[in-house]
């Protein structure tokens, strides 16, 4: 959603760089953009449309950008038997067409990802067969927030039984890098949330609550792993040792509550007030604000992705997927 900017520099030139392996087929979702997309698209890129090399989709309905469902609608337009997911900022790189195509017909029953240590703009990167994709039902939609997707994805495809093979970075991981305001600008998090409020709790947890224009509130205490429980004084000195995350949402869960007033917000067991309490102070610097609503939606995506593994589950989004009207 409105990254005709980054599209300029990445499609012409992913194009091009893979042309001479033929038979391959590049689809861009408009999903509900602002910008120019359509005429830029349809005058600039022309040529591969009409060639079929370029298919180009659009819908008007959403109104935020949600990653899962825009990644299923623009990958259940795949024709091929292979369908790979290429963010607007990413470089695919010379010859990364012809890569697929050998790493799936030497052994089909893999995916192509990306490791640990590859930068977070282009770990969106991921490569499967159109059937698995249909078997795993898409990326879960119930991921409304930034990121983990595509572990989540990765994960159910190892569930079923594919193995991994890793995308060379020297060769075709490469993005235009961009800040945290413009990965979250089209979020529904990003654009609804109106304060946010925090209470230091100790030098390893605090409470984060976040207030939403509807109304709604979340708050849930944020702990720092490489603190919490140091042999330190007050536990302020980092620990040797090693966590998945350092920083995690106690007991995986936010509390949802009503806002009503700022001396009562209503929770299902207790009530919140936060006027007149010298504990809370609401985040007032913007690079603060953007850092805290960041970690709200990475949270989120990641304690559902966790929730996903530990039931083996393999499909998801149970009534549908994907589904849009297209013009």
């Amino acid at each position: 959603m409105n990254r005709l900017s980054f599209l300029k520099e990445t499609l012409p030139k992913n194009i091009e760089d893979n042309l001479e392996y033929g038979n391959l087929e590049f689809i861009v979702l408009n999903y509900n953009s602002a910008d120019e997309l359509d005429e830029w698209i349809n005058t600039e890129m022309l040529q591969y449309i009409e060639k079929g090399i370029l298919k180009y989709i659009k819908t008007t309905e959403p109104k935020y950008f949600l990653r899962s469902h825009s990644k299923n609608v623009v990958s259940k337009e795949a024709s091929g038997d292979i369908i790979c997911n290429v963010d607007a900022d990413n470089f695919i790189g010379k010859g990364f067409a012809e890569f697929i195509n050998e790493s799936f017909y030497n052994d089909k029953n893999i995916y192509l990802f990306v490791d640990e240590n590859t930068e977070r703009d282009c770990c969106g990167r991921i490569c499967l067969t159109k059937d698995d994709f249909t078997t795993l039902r898409g990326y879960d939609e119930d991921l409304k927030g930034y990121g983990f997707e595509d572990f989540d994805l990765r994960n159910r495809l190892k569930l079923l039984g594919r193995t991994f093979v890793r995308i060379p970075k020297e060769n075709f991981l490469n993005a235009i890098t961009h800040s945290d305001v413009e990965r979250l600008e089209n979020e529904y998090n990003n654009i609804g949330i109106k304060h946010i409020y925090i209470k230091h709790k100790t030098a390893s947890m605090s409470e984060l609550v976040y207030c939403f224009k509807n109304n709604e509130v979340y708050t849930g205490c944020i702990v720092r792993n490489s603190t919490l429980n140091s042999e330190s004084i007050q536990n302020l000195f980092i620990t040797k040792e090693s966590y998945v995350y350092n920083i995690t949402l106690l007991e995986d869960s936010w509390k949802f509550g009503q806002f009503i007033s700022y001396d009562k917000i209503v929770f299902k067991d207790e009530d919140l007030s936060i006027v007149n309490k010298s504990e809370y102070f609401e985040v007032l610097d913007d690079k603060f604000c953007s850092l805290l609503i960041m970690l709200f939606s990475q949270i989120s995506n990641r304690v559902k992705m966790n929730k996903n593994l530990a039931e083996n589950r393999i499909t998801v989004n149970d009534e549908s997927y994907g589904d849009t009207r297209l013009e």
